[in-house]
């Protein structure tokens, strides 16, 4: 049993009332989650203040409050903590109640705008043959034996140290985790001991969260401040962001990309519709593969696991026997149909992303690009344009259409993705049932095409201002493809 005041950090709360020495059964944000003698954390969010919910909390059996708040008179019977920074309580507490679970796990945070999942899931499997590896992302929390899904990139952290704690019972050593600039910003990680800290990418996103392209960049940057003389930093050599990076570090790093300066680089490479084969130099000496994985982006994201497995010790033998068994990731360019012409589902969701999967398919197929693509209602509007220039200079044929567009109106949404189209550019269409524009995009498509269908990857979801509704890209790819064949 956990006590409050071995849960807290006393120099942080500003007053409280009640005994501090009260049994704590578990931590949560979500009053409804409280069960008895748990302790209530009423985070003051954007949108709602988490105070309104604390009777309910103590309905259901909370023993303590904790808030920014002072404590109300209307709860005199449970013990109230006020804090100057209820997030940062929440982490510190949820550590303390899981004895603090990083510290007995070598922890990698992957961070950057693109290619977090793909390369979270390579490291995952490229030390997993050695020592059992847990991961959290995008896709879900995992070891072997376990998954759950998550809602977040970065998961709360009650969430975090939870899956820490279970991870460690069942005998993992390593962690790899996908690190958002949100969980850095809302200290989701303040009290996770990371060991490495990977950089992907940087690239416009987020900035209704961020504000700036520089507060974002500062949100990535501080993932590399947490690190120690002992510990590696993975950076990617190609971005312009990738020197800055460097600048932030006090510890030992290595650098990937094509680039001769790269510590890792291809020395040769083809790529093509069964995958990527390379021979990569690198400090230990050469790593010949093939993988099955698609695209110039993905022998990016290989070299940026490669980094990280040589650094943990893993040999170049059994590195290369894992790449060429490694399955690709669900909605990261996924193959949905294959025949006279080829289906590919991506998550590309930003126009850094979406320029580099339109490249990377112009490199491997003779035939034209048909793009399917959209941008997220009630969220960053400034890349809007940018996606549009990117689609209309490196697609052949465009349909414009919706994806998750929240409080919104899709007609909107759109409106704001064709201004961005260059003066003159006619090959495109517009239809914002996303249904429509799929099967309009495969209509297109002829032998030897290849159509991207942009922006949701592996959700099953569609978020309108009224509903969610079920959706899944691949499902209405496999339905529309079935009735043009029966």
């Amino acid at each position: 049993m956990k006590y409050l005041d071995e849960l807290l950090n006393i120099h942080e709360s500003l007053s409280w009332r009640g005994d501090l020495h009260v049994p704590v059964s578990g931590i949560e944000l979500d009053s409804r989650q409280v069960g008895k003698d748990g302790c209530y954390v009423a985070i003051k969010g954007f949108q709602k203040d988490g105070i309104a919910y604390v009777d309910d909390a103590v309905a259901r059996g909370a023993s303590a409050i904790v808030s920014v708040h002072p404590p109300s008179q209307a709860q005199p019977r449970v013990t109230w903590v006020q804090v100057k920074n209820d997030r940062r309580a929440l982490s510190t507490m949820a550590n303390r109640f899981h004895d603090d679970p990083s510290r007995r796990l070598h922890v990698i945070g992957v961070t950057g705008t693109n290619g977090k999942t793909t390369t979270v899931a390579l490291i995952q499997a490229l030390l997993d043959g050695s020592v059992r590896t847990a991961a959290i992302g995008t896709l879900g929390m995992n070891f072997s034996g376990q998954a759950k899904p998550t809602k977040l990139t970065t998961p709360e952290a009650p969430e975090l140290f939870a899956f820490m704690a279970d991870a460690l019972q069942a005998g993992c050593a390593n962690l790899v985790m996908e690190v958002s600039s949100a969980a850095l910003s809302l200290h989701r990680v303040d009290d996770i001991a990371f060991s490495q800290a990977v950089f992907t990418s940087f690239s416009g996103d987020h900035l209704d969260f961020h504000g700036t392209m520089e507060n974002y960049l500062d949100a990535k940057l501080s993932l590399f401040r947490k690190l120690g003389s002992d510990h590696w930093a993975i950076v990617n050599g190609d971005d312009p962001m990738g020197p800055r990076v460097i600048r932030e570090l006090n510890c030992r790093y290595i650098t990937y990309g094509f680039s001769e300066p790269a510590d890792i680089r291809p020395l040769k490479y083809s790529l093509g519709m069964d995958g990527v084969r390379a021979v990569l130099q690198t400090p230990r000496g050469k790593v010949e593969f093939q993988c099955r994985l698609l695209g110039r982006f993905n022998l990016l994201n290989i070299m940026a696991a490669v980094s990280s497995a040589l650094v943990m010790g893993i040999e170049v033998d059994r590195i290369a026997a894992a790449l060429g068994s490694f399955l690709p990731v669900h909605g990261r360019a996924s193959i949905a149909h294959a025949g006279d012409f080829l289906v590919v589902v991506d998550y590309a969701h930003t126009d850094d992303a979406l320029e580099n999967l339109l490249k990377s398919f112009r490199e491997i197929t003779g035939g034209k690009l048909v793009l399917v693509f959209g941008a997220g209602g009630s969220r960053d509007k400034t890349k809007r344009p940018r996606m549009a220039r990117v689609a209309c200079r490196h697609a052949d044929v465009v349909v414009v259409t919706s994806d998750n567009p929240r409080q919104e109106d899709p007609q909107a949404i759109i409106a704001d993705i064709t201004a961005g189209f260059d003066p003159g550019f006619t090959a495109f269409h517009v239809e914002p049932d996303r249904r429509r524009a799929i099967a309009l995009a495969l209509g297109l498509a002829g032998k030897g095409d290849v159509v991207l269908i942009a922006g949701k990857g592996h959700e099953d979801y569609q978020i309108f201002r009224d509903r969610t509704v079920h959706f899944d890209d691949f499902e209405v790819v496999r339905e529309i493809m079935g009735g043009r064949n029966a």
